[in-house]
């Protein structure tokens, strides 16, 4: 049997972070935190409490330098960091040593702004992000994940309902699931978010936010079967139900972990089954003490199943031992 203790400990806490929206334990046990509201990514080794700026700069902007508000992030075998810069329409590859990023995915334009002063002529170039659901373009992505094997890239297009990949060195994506209007059909999705490659079944796992459900697509064809919550669109707080679930994670043997954002709690499903058991956070119940959530945006694992979630409007990542 699975067990975790349901008093949380705070290894970051809101004097460093701003809306944490993900994350992410590296092999060494690591910590990555994707900081929505400072713009920029933290890197806490083991064991330190203080953290280190890897991408982004804390201030929003679409240069090679700047991220606009991320919130997703998957790294390589090479340690090597791709970002969900949502508000740029745009993922971004920070390369291991690097202090910039460059566009793997979506495009960033570019627009003038001609100011007069005082009869002098100045031109001032910003960057923007430009959205869009051409095969060249995002808009507002989040989740993304990576198949290790080939390196192809997958990304959760939110406002063009749609899962896009993209082969190493591609620009174009392709179209794997929706695009075709927010829905609740099995060729539909609605506003996905979290994105997680299942290696034992090749597949991709998808959290519907707004469909408040957990789906599977399976390669090669073209709808999804249902994992967690209600296939028509249903949400709720029992243990079959869900609100708003924005990520998901699994373990070795295929286990969920759901972070069911609006019911303020972490959902654990085992492999085959509907029926989940809350093993962070108190149902319904947002608050900031060590057994309770608000708005968990993220939930990941280290390599000991120690629970990590990012507890997004307590600004704090909170850490639940196995035991």
């Amino acid at each position: 049997m699975l067990r975790w203790n349901k008093t949380g400990i705070t290894i970051v806490d809101g004097n460093q972070l701003n809306t944490p929206f993900d994350v992410v334990v590296d092999y060494a046990n690591n910590l990555y935190v994707v900081n929505y509201g400072n713009s920029r990514v933290q890197k806490f080794l083991f064991g330190n409490f203080t953290g280190q700026i890897v991408a982004g700069n804390g201030t929003p902007g679409a240069s090679a330098y700047e991220l606009n508000h991320p919130s997703k992030l998957v790294i390589d075998s090479n340690e090597n960091l791709y970002i969900s810069d949502t508000v740029n329409h745009r993922i971004q590859l920070w390369k291991k040593g690097t202090n910039r990023g460059e566009t793997v995915a979506g495009i960033t334009g570019t627009f003038n702004i001609i100011l007069v002063l005082l009869g002098t002529k100045n031109v001032f170039k910003y960057f923007i992000g430009s959205p869009g659901n051409a095969v060249y373009q995002l808009s507002s992505p989040y989740g993304i994940t990576l198949n290790p094997t080939t390196n192809t890239l997958y990304v959760s297009d939110y406002n063009n309902h749609r899962i896009m990949s993209y082969a190493p060195g591609t620009v174009n994506g392709t179209l794997l699931l929706g695009g075709n209007g927010p829905g609740f059909s099995n060729t539909q999705l609605h506003y996905p978010v979290g994105l997680h490659y299942d290696s034992l079944t090749n597949s991709l796992i998808i959290a519907n936010i707004l469909a408040h459900n957990i789906v599977r697509y399976t390669f090669g064809s073209n709808n999804w079967t249902l994992v967690a919550g209600n296939s028509s669109g249903y949400s709720g707080s029992s243990s079959n139900l869900l609100l708003e679930p924005p990520d998901i994670t699994l373990d070795p043997m295929g286990n969920l972990y759901v972070a069911d954002r609006n019911n303020h709690r972490i959902q654990f499903f085992y492999n085959g089954q509907f029926n989940g058991t809350t093993i962070a956070g108190v149902t319904a119940v947002f608050a900031a003490n060590a057994t309770t959530l608000y708005w968990p945006w993220s939930v990941k694992l280290d390599s000991q199943l120690n629970l990590y979630v990012a507890d997004t409007y307590n600004n704090r990542i909170q850490k639940f031992l196995r035991y």
